[in-house]
């Protein structure tokens, strides 16, 4: 650790996206920039942790590692602590909703460390209930919150306030940091004229439309608008229509770029779309372990925030497309207008706090 100066690692799980990842560097970015901040991820993602300008690592998850659980953990122990010894932070923040044995291990290896789980709520009613007790391995608990806050019925809710660090929503991304429409098109590759929309609901095929990826392309392009795919797989096997293949991390700060949304509804994409004001349609993904898509997608449509639908095949996917080009405007206002603003600095300083105590 440079002398005088405070040290975070950012530890993020696997995940099945980049959300856990997306969040610490939503916290760092909040911190001052004497603090030393050290990225360390079982995300094979987390090379984009370099574009920030953040030093950061690679630990083999056990399913990419192939090792049997037990052996793993041991490995993951060991490999932390070595990762504690040459950082020695003064805070690990650890993002996940299940923190890895091994990981008790190695701060209890490496007693001045200070540790802090960052716990995003909405999950599952009954699901992973035996991991609040993991709580005790921690300094604090920190819980970025839902805009949706209101029908979580998981585990996580019934925690009281006093056993835990709540902030507003985060997001990497805020509304003056988006370009323009025309810079984030230039910048994604995209056409200047003409509607575009972003389709991120995971694999699928686009020439598919019992699929759902393709039946939210072809009731777009039905409509002249073209789209915009995160996969390289779907962008690949795309038909005759208007599709164009986004790269970017963080594509959030291209927002502007689009005129719709049609995205699955887990935490990152729906706070970014809601809070970034791209009307949205939320097709939830109903096989998610813990995340409560389900119940994420229905609060924001009651609140008038957002569209939200089951599913786009069997014919669905045209009035809702319809839908959403007469009254998109109308929802993005209405989620605007009940942002309560970014968690985001609420967190870097609880993180920074839990250091200066130790």
């Amino acid at each position: 650790m440079i002398a005088g100066m405070s040290s975070v690692l950012l530890l993020s799980s696997n995940g099945a996206g980049m959300g856990h990842l997306t969040r610490l560097l939503a916290y760092a970015r909040r911190m001052p920039a004497d603090v030393h901040r050290h990225v360390v991820s079982l995300s094979q993602a987390v090379p984009v942790v370099g574009a920030e300008g953040l030093p950061w690592e690679y630990l083999a998850s056990q399913g990419a590692s192939g090792l049997r659980p037990a052996a793993w953990r041991r490995l993951f122990a060991d490999q932390l602590t070595e990762v504690l010894d040459r950082v020695d932070p003064d805070v690990l923040v650890f993002d996940g909703t299940h923190p890895y044995s091994g990981l008790d291990a190695a701060l209890a290896a490496h007693p001045r460390t200070r540790a802090v789980w960052s716990r995003r709520g909405m999950w599952r009613p009954g699901r992973n209930t035996d991991q609040l007790d993991k709580a005790s391995w921690f300094d604090t608990v920190l819980e970025p919150g839902d805009l949706c806050a209101a029908a979580d019925r998981g585990a996580t809710a019934g925690v009281p306030d006093t056993d835990v660090v709540r902030v507003p929503p985060v997001t990497l991304v805020d509304t003056d940091q988006l370009q323009d429409r025309a810079a984030a098109r230039a910048a994604l590759g995209l056409p200047a004229q003409g509607r575009l929309a972003l389709v991120s609901l995971g694999a699928g095929n686009i020439n598919d439309t019992g699929d759902e990826v393709g039946a939210a392309a072809a009731a777009l392009t039905d409509r002249g608008i073209g789209v915009c795919v995160t996969a390289p797989a779907i962008a690949e096997n795309a038909y005759a229509g208007d599709v164009h293949l986004v790269r970017h991390f963080p594509l959030s700060e291209h927002y502007r770029a689009f005129d719709l949304v049609v995205a699955a509804a887990g935490y990152n994409s729906v706070h970014e779309s809601l809070r970034l004001g791209v009307p949205t349609l939320l097709v939830p993904n109903t096989h998610t372990s813990l995340d409560d898509q389900e119940g994420r997608a229905r609060e924001a449509a009651r609140r008038g925030w957002a569209l939200s639908a089951p599913t786009l095949t069997g014919g669905r996917a045209a009035p809702l497309v319809e839908e959403l080009l007469d009254r998109g405007a109308d929802l993005a206002r209405a989620a605007q207008a009940a942002d309560p603003g970014n968690g985001a600095p609420d967190a870097a300083r609880a993180i920074l706090a839990v250091g200066d105590a130790a």
